[in-house]
Formats: C-alpha cells, structure tokens, sequence
C-alpha cells in the first residue's frame, strides 16, 4: 500500500500518537489532527485515499465535521472514510444510514484504539482484500470449519460450536450467546442467503420445520476458532445476496425502533442480524454482490457480562469493489 495516505483525527495527543504508530505499519503515509482547524489545513493540502476520525466530540457538540466530510465525498469520491466512537450504538446507527458512504465504526470504550482493528480494518479498505476470519485473529490460530448443507442437522452444528465454546471454559451466559449467534446464522446461510438468477430468494419462505438440503453449489460454510482475547464465528455463502444498505436499515429499525415492530414474515433475516448483532462485541460483513457474502462475530472474552452489555459495538460494513 505504498503511497496510500492516511488521516487520523482524535482530540486526544495520547491516541492519536498511538493510532499513528499503528498505521504506519500498513506502509501508509499517516496524518494526525487533534482538531477540526487542523483537520481542514491538511484536506485543503491534498486527499487521502482514507480518513479515519473520532465522532464522539461530534455527538456532544456539533462542529460541522460530518458536513466536512460530505463536502470531501463529494470532492474526492473515492476517499473512504472510519469513524470510531465511545457513544451508543443506538446514537450512531441512524447517521450510517443517512450517509452511505460511512458503513464502518470502530468502537473505543475505557480502553485506547486497538492497534489491530485499527490496522485490519485500513488495510481491508486499502486493499480491498476483505474476506477471511483469520484476518481478527492472532497468527497462527487455525479456524474449524462446518459445512452448512442440511436444515434438520441445524442442532448439530450449533452443538459443534457450543461444545467448542465449553471447552474453553467459557460462562454459561457466553455459551448462550455463541449459541444465538450460530443458530441465527446457520438459519440465514440455509434459509435466506440462496437466490436464483434473477437474485429472487429460493428457501426464505420455506417452512423451517420442513427438511431442506442444499445442492453442491448453494452450501455455506461456518468457521469458528479462539485466540484467547476474542471467540470469532463466521458464517460464508456463495451467493452474496445481502446489500449493505439493507443491513443497516433492519439494525437501525430494530435499535432505534424495537425488533418488535419487525414481522418475521417481512424480516426474518434483519430480526436474525438484529439477534447476532446484539450477540456480539464486534459485527463485520463482507460482501462481493452476487458472489460472497461473510459475516463474522466476534465476542470479546475480557470483559465481563456487565461490561459486554455496556460496551460499543464495532460495526464494520465491507464491499468489494
């Protein structure tokens, strides 16, 4: 990624000098401003290929920076943009869905930036090399993988997975959560995830009572694996039928709106992503329109029960281009 530069904004020096040296590491020319004034010297020196800033003075007094931000969009289209933020995710959801060109939040609760997410998520955007598991965990670790094929073997793979999760000595309120996470994702990659040709889903109102196997080239596949910090869960299909604007609307209309006033007729698939996503500590989907579509979960194992509900979610939204 040589060449590629970088804009880095938090008010603090302390993370801001942390995230420099974090970036740095993807062969980035990297920027820093601890304030807006700073921040718009060096837009009107040049473009960044990425900008990656703290919303969090924003929410509590408005400055004009998003308005900045859409000015840069408009100016240099393909800029891409990171926010990261300590508010709730109740607070951010509806401005991702008002700005298209923000699908990605970084979450910063007591602890600084993390180092790795700052980088992964730099370079899957600069290098528009989005997919695999691996790329949130640490080297070495080497995933399980399920293929995902038969609706009645559904308690299997959660089983597998959970099984998994107990072996690592985990809770019983995080083994409930690996649960809802796989249940929820094996239902979407079997159910929802297959179209035909014309992108018309084949399965999404098939009974889920009923038997249904999957042909060779409509499976998915689930990974699953732990580093010690973070068990990650990944669900992978070949199809790639989830848009990302869809994704944000059903989380937006069920964190803001309650999942209640989402009929599972209408919505079975957003109340599924709603369940992961308030499952997780960090949400990633990627997407290559009519190819792939991954979805990785990642629960956060230092933290407590109370701290988990507490904390931001990280919401990473990824296209290929």
């Amino acid at each position: 990624m040589y060449g590629k530069r970088i804009l880095f904004f938090d008010p603090d020096t302390k993370t801001c000098k942390a995230a420099a040296r974090a970036l740095t590491a993807t062969s980035s020319d990297v920027d820093v401003a601890t304030n807006l004034y700073d921040m718009r010297l060096l837009l009107d020196a040049g473009s960044y290929d990425l900008i990656m800033a703290s919303h969090d003075q924003e929410s509590r007094e408005p400055s004009g920076m998003m308005e900045l931000f859409d000015t840069v969009r408009e100016q240099h289209p393909s800029t891409l943009f990171v926010l990261h933020a300590t508010e709730s995710t109740q607070d951010y959801m509806p401005m991702l869905q008002k700005r298209h060109y923000l699908r990605n939040l970084i979450a910063k609760n007591e602890d600084p930036l993390e180092p790795e997410e700052l980088i992964v998520t730099a370079e899957k955007l600069l290098r528009n090399d989005i997919f695999g598991i691996n790329k949130y965990l640490r080297w070495g670790v080497e995933p399980l993988s399920i293929t995902l094929r038969e609706s009645q073997k559904k308690a299997d793979y959660v089983r597998q997975v959970t099984d998994y999760a107990d072996t690592l000595g985990c809770n019983s309120r995080t083994v409930e959560l690996v649960n809802a996470i796989v249940d929820e994702l094996v239902t979407n990659a079997i159910f929802n995830a297959p179209v035909d040709a014309e992108g018309n889903a084949k399965y999404r109102h098939h009974k889920r009572s009923e038997s249904l196997v999957l042909s060779d080239d409509e499976v998915a596949t689930l990974q699953f694996a732990c580093d010690g910090d973070f068990i990650a869960i990944s669900s992978s299909d070949p199809f790639g039928s989830l848009k990302q604007d869809t994704v944000i609307e059903y989380l937006n209309r069920c964190l803001v709106k309650g999942p209640k006033q989402m009929s599972e007729d209408s919505g079975g698939a957003g109340l599924g992503l709603y369940r992961v996503f308030q499952s997780v500590s960090k949400f990633v989907i990627n997407l290559d329109p009519g190819r792939r579509t991954e979805v990785i979960s990642l629960i956060d194992l230092r933290l407590s029960m109370k701290q988990f509900r507490l904390a931001t979610k990280s919401f990473h939204c990824f296209v290929a281009s």
